[in-house]
């Protein structure tokens, strides 16, 4: 042994002490022999050494990694503990949140540390060379030291080599011991770990599945537990490392790896494995292949790759502990077992008849190729595709068309989860897709029965997204807000769609197939579907939707005018609310209808500021509600009676401003009753109502304010409202004058209200012409129009007939022959 070696050594046996591996007093009493020996031996060299010593100095800082490895590891220990913890803590629904964010928190520490283990482990493997240089600066040193050191080392190098051996075998087997101590305890805390988030899942969901976001969220979290833990056993395999290729490729090179599977679980270097001239020896090939864990590192500057070539037979090629690739990982052939591959630093390429299914990988630092096998006997055909993690640096392929065009005719499901520009699945019943956003589009084609289509990750859509399944088709969007592009859905018949994030649709959306559509917070955007049932409690309604078979329809935020008749071929019930608004002069919203050939149910509420309907001779039930400056309801043939509950001046907000409000009611001959809810009257018109025989209008009770311009007109006739006329009677010299009295129970709720306007010409004006329609006389004579009744009592002979200031009235009838036109005359109506 050369006294470099020697030296190398005792630098070696100083690292395995700082690991921990060695038993201390046996390690502290070969040490103490080998400094006593050293020292006699070497005091008179010491200036010599002094280069060597500042060389080795050089190496321990290189390797220190390997103490700062240890550390690391009782450190993550601590940290898998703390998750443990936090995970316990989950099971309760009032800390379930909380829990989360622990857990998240732990699994982010953990991450942060193995990363700087993982730095430790490279600068450990790239340490041989250093060692090279080390040799060769050592070997000019020792050129000049005398022959006499050599002869006295020689006979104390026998020694320590023996010492040496019986130190490293012993250092193996606790290695081993240790090694398997921290594996066992390891897997029993996963396993842990795994019941109480199954127990988590099953207490939140109430059942044991993914298919909520809560249950999702626990997926997401196990797995990251589960990379987190690869990696952790990477770490623990690191003394079995091998720095160079590794090829299995022929009978030979798997019966002298079959000796050193010791040594594969991490391989700084190349794996090339090729199973063509193997069948014979598959059992043997899978003996070696399972202990690989990772292949890392690099050769010339290129990250070492892994390419498995393997043929059609029974046995499966096992690399189920392969969780990283440094480089390119391409595997052609049949039946593998790689399931469990997190990471790949280069391109990925898969290509064997069958499903592709990585659950675990989470990186492709490259480009991803999934080779589309077509089924021609015996080959099954790429039958699925599972890769529901995998962040994708480069992009996506199929092998045959472009990037992100990927056709899979045989696949019944695809889970992958970004980089799909163009995806054709002929027989899937799932596809569920994890992209975030889509810049350049989208189209799926996923034409069989009930297919699944699930976009739920998608939050924006900057291209045109277009998605066709077969009849009673599902698509979900229950995160995307913003559709710049477009959406172009088609379900067939009886599908349905979820877009619950839908706020703006700048490039429209389009749906063909679902008979019910719910866009809960779409607030702009254009919308054209064939659904029967539509609502929009969010949409303001700037851009009209085209329904063109709409029969319920439901709006909770207009602000823009909706014409119903766009829909009167189809609409049967429709209810309109009006955005919120804190100004009078902001108020946009209006409802319109000229010729609504079915409707039958309407409903208006919100900040209206006009609704204008007429042509509804199906209307049979109309309510109202919120604030609705001007009503007019004109020509529903059928309807008997109205329930508005809406006002016009909402209290408490001075700001809202505005001219008054308007009720017109007219020629709507089935009306029955009519009792009015609004305030600030700038127009009360209820006439041509044929059978209209109650008339509350006590709700009116504040007159418009002194503003230029204001002015109330009331006009009602052309009803069938009753009442009964009593003459005046004239004054005689012995017999007081009587003054006329008519009986209107419909009219005297107004009494109060026209006093309050001033006698004198405003503003605010107000200008009458109030007629009853069937009109008796003291109770006994027949029907007459009040308008009549008042012309008799003006004009006729005394004693009857005699209201007029020379019979002694105190006041003029003003028009008589249109019925009450001034405030004095209320004042006769009891």
């Amino acid at each position: 042994m050369k006294t470099r070696d020697f030296i190398y050594t005792s630098k070696t046996t100083k690292i395995m002490k700082t690991g921990g591996t060695m038993n201390f007093l046996k390690k502290a009493g070969a040490i103490l022999l080998l400094v006593a020996v050293f020292a006699s031996s070497c005091n008179k060299y010491a200036d010599d050494f002094k280069q060597l010593n500042t060389k080795l100095d050089a190496l321990a800082a290189q390797v220190a990694g390997v103490t700062q490895l240890s550390t690391d590891i009782t450190a993550l220990k601590a940290q898998v503990t703390a998750l443990q913890t936090a995970v316990a803590a989950l099971p309760t629904t009032t800390s379930v949140n909380a829990g989360f964010s622990a857990l998240t928190a732990q699994l982010t520490a953990t991450t942060a540390k193995i990363d700087i283990i993982s730095t430790n482990l490279n600068t450990l493997a790239a340490s041989a060379a250093t060692k090279t240089d080390l040799t060769t600066a050592t070997t000019n040193i020792m050129a000049g030291v005398h022959t006499d050191l050599m002869t006295q080392l020689a006979v104390t190098n026998k020694a320590i080599a023996d010492a040496q051996t019986a130190l490293l075998a012993s250092n193996t087997q606790q290695t081993k011991d240790v090694q398997a101590a921290i594996i066992a305890n390891n897997t029993a805390l996963q396993a842990q770990i795994q019941t109480q988030l199954n127990a988590l899942q099953l207490a939140l969901t109430g059942k044991p599945t993914d298919t909520d976001p809560t249950a999702l969220t626990i997926q997401a979290l196990q797995l990251q537990l589960k990379i987190e833990n690869a990696k952790l056993d990477q770490i623990l395999a690191n003394s079995a490392m091998y720095n160079g290729d590794v090829n299995i490729t022929t009978p030979a090179e798997v019966t002298f790896w079959s000796k050193k599977i010791n040594v594969l679980a991490m391989i700084n270097g190349n794996l090339t494995i090729n199973t063509t001239t193997l069948t014979a020896k598959l059992d043997s090939v899978n003996y070696i292949t399972k202990n690989i864990q990772t292949v890392l590192g690099s050769t010339a500057g290129v990250k070492n790759k892994v390419t498995v070539t393997s043929v059609a037979n029974a046995t499966v090629l096992d690399l189920s502990h392969l969780t990283s690739v440094s480089g390119d990982y391409t595997v052609t052939g049949v039946k593998i077992n790689d399931s469990n591959l997190m990471g790949v630093g280069g391109n990925f390429l898969v290509n064997f008849d069958g499903p592709y299914a990585y659950p675990n990988l989470s990186n492709v630092a490259g480009n991803l190729t999934l080779t589309k096998v077509t089924k021609a006997a015996p080959a099954v055909g790429t039958t699925s595709i599972n890769l529901p993690m995998v962040t994708v640096v480069g992009s996506v392929f199929d092998g045959v068309g472009g990037a992100g065009v990927l056709v899979y005719p045989d696949a019944t499901s695809v889970i992958l989860s970004g980089g799909v520009v163009n995806l054709t699945a002929a027989v899937a019943t799932q596809v569920t897709l994890g992209s975030t956003a889509y810049p350049a589009g989208l189209v799926v084609s996923a034409p069989t029965a009930a297919a699944v289509v699930d976009l739920s990750a998608a939050t924006s859509g900057a291209g045109a997204i277009s998605v066709t399944t077969g009849n009673g088709g599902t698509v979900k969007f229950t995160k995307l807000a913003s559709a710049a592009g477009g959406v172009t859905v088609n379900t067939g018949t009886s599908g349905t769609v979820d877009f619950s994030a839908l706020a703006t649709a700048a490039g429209g959306v389009n749906l063909t197939g679902p008979a019910t559509v719910t866009f809960p917070v779409l607030v702009s955007g254009a919308l054209t579907s064939d659904a029967t049932t539509v609502t929009l409690p969010k949409h303001e309604w700037a851009i009209p939707a085209v329904l063109s078979k709409v029969v319920t329809l439901t709006l909770g935020n207009v602000n823009a005018s909706v014409n119903l008749d766009s829909y009167n071929t189809t609409l049967v019930s429709a209810s309109v609310s009006g955005k919120a608004q804190t100004t009078w002069a902001a108020t946009a919203g209006a409802v319109a209808t000229t010729a609504s050939a079915k409707l039958t149910t309407l409903t208006l509420g919100g900040n209206l500021g006009t609704a204008n309907l007429s042509g509804l001779t199906v209307l049979t039930s109309l309510t109202t509600s919120g604030q609705i400056n001007f009503f007019t309801v004109n020509g529903a043939t059928v309807l008997t009676a109205m329930n508005l509950g809406h006002t016009y001046y909402q209290p408490g907000n001075v700001a809202f401003g505005g001219p008054g409000s308007d009720l017109v009611i007219t020629n709507n001959p089935a009306l029955t009753a009519l009792k009015s809810s609004g305030d600030y009257p700038r127009n009360i018109t209820i006439t041509g109502n044929g059978v209209l025989a109650s008339l509350d209008l006590s709700s009116y009770h504040t007159k418009l304010l002194a503003a230029a311009g204001a002015t109330t007109t009331i006009t009602i006739n052309t009803n069938a409202l009753v009442g009964d006329y009593t003459n005046a009677v004239a004054i005689t010299p012995t017999t007081p004058y009587a003054e006329t009295v008519i009986k209107s129970a419909d009219l005297s709720k107004l009494k109060t209200f026209i006093a309050s306007y001033p006698a004198v010409p405003g503003p605010p004006n107000l200008v009458m012409a109030i007629n009853i329609d069937k009109v008796t006389l003291g109770g006994v004579a027949g029907n007459a129009l009040l308008s009549a009744r008042m012309v008799t009592d003006a004009t006729g002979a005394a004693p009857a007939g005699a209201h007029n200031i020379a019979s002694g009235a105190p006041f003029a009838f003003g028009t008589p022959a249109t019925g009450i036109t001034i405030q004095k005359e209320l004042t006769l109506v009891q």
